[in-house]
């Protein structure tokens, strides 16, 4: 069998899905099908051994903003197809809610949640799409993937996907975390007592909580908080709310952070904080554990 891997989303950012996908393709490549993935991701480069690539635009990459979404919805719709022809692929796997239309090749939908469709204010350039098009994608998928049991229940419900269809799907975690890699700290890093927090500044991530409560124990402890997010509209708010609270000199913000960071930042943390209001999996959480340090989480289904 040929399988095609749907990867034009990769790019140079290193995020959850990210991980997630290359280490989909690295198993894929172990197994006894052919693997074609196309992407111009260039981590992707380094792992040629049993996998074919076939190069996207780098337009394409999902950390280009809107338009590279829509310009990759329009190439899914219509060069896609064509290559998936030319390169004889008998089954398509998309690790992003995206997909084909119009294609007799078999495909898998990876849904890791719905947070477009929950929380149009974070994400409203996908609402349109989670709420009209994927419903429709779904109906056409042979099988749609889910990370975990709460996100199935919320596919189940909002798109009306057949039972036998959905199927939930553990992420699995790079083994570098089971290593003995203790990874490399950001330049310039000297904490030695820290909180650690990776996700996003949106408010489903509940970092103004993480906030408040840091600022009621900061005097009593060395411990300063560190923020590993990409800067998005939500920023802002944030730091002004760390500016009302007087606790800006004991906050780290990073972005952008290397694999071997991140490592070093889970390593060395006294504890992860998550207390996220809504997850289709919580990556960080699991990541953290993998190193053996403490999570602080909230109740959210998927995470609970």
């Amino acid at each position: 069998m040929r399988i095609g891997v749907n990867g034009a989303f990769l790019g140079d950012a290193y995020n959850g899905i990210s991980t997630y996908t290359e280490g989909l393709i690295r198993s894929l490549a172990q197994g006894p099908d052919e693997c074609v993935v196309y992407s111009s991701a260039p981590r992707l480069e380094g792992q040629r051994n049993g996998i074919s690539l076939r190069r996207t635009p780098k337009m394409l990459r999902a950390e280009r903003g809107t338009m590279a979404s829509l310009a990759r919805l329009l190439w899914m719709q219509t060069v896609l197809p064509l290559r998936l022809r030319q390169d004889r692929i008998d089954l398509l796997l998309s690790p992003l809610a995206e997909g084909v239309f119009r294609t007799s090749v078999r495909q898998i939908i990876q849904v890791h949640d719905l947070i477009p469709l929950f929380y149009p204010d974070e994400c409203p350039r996908w609402h349109p799409y989670y709420k009209t098009a994927l419903p429709r994608l779904l109906a056409r998928a042979r099988m749609v993937l889910v990370d975990s049991a709460h996100t199935r229940t919320d596919v189940l419900r909002e798109y009306g996907v057949a039972e036998e269809n959905v199927s939930v799907v553990y992420p699995g975690i790079n083994s570098h975390f089971f290593g003995a890699d203790a990874g490399s700290a950001p330049p310039g890093f000297d904490l030695t007592a820290f909180f650690l927090f990776v996700g996003t500044y949106s408010p489903r991530k509940n970092l103004h909580t993480v906030l408040r409560a840091f600022s009621r124990i900061h005097g009593e402890l060395p411990h300063r908080l560190v923020v590993v997010a990409y800067p998005d509209q939500f920023m802002p708010a944030v730091q002004q709310l760390a500016s009302e609270l007087g606790i800006v000199e004991k906050l780290r913000f990073y972005s952008g952070l290397t694999r071997s960071e991140l490592l070093y930042l889970y390593r060395n943390a006294t504890a992860l904080l998550l207390l996220s209001e809504y997850e289709g999996f919580g990556y960080p959480a699991v990541e953290a554990m993998a190193v053996g340090t403490p999570c602080i989480v909230s109740d959210s289904p998927s995470v609970r």
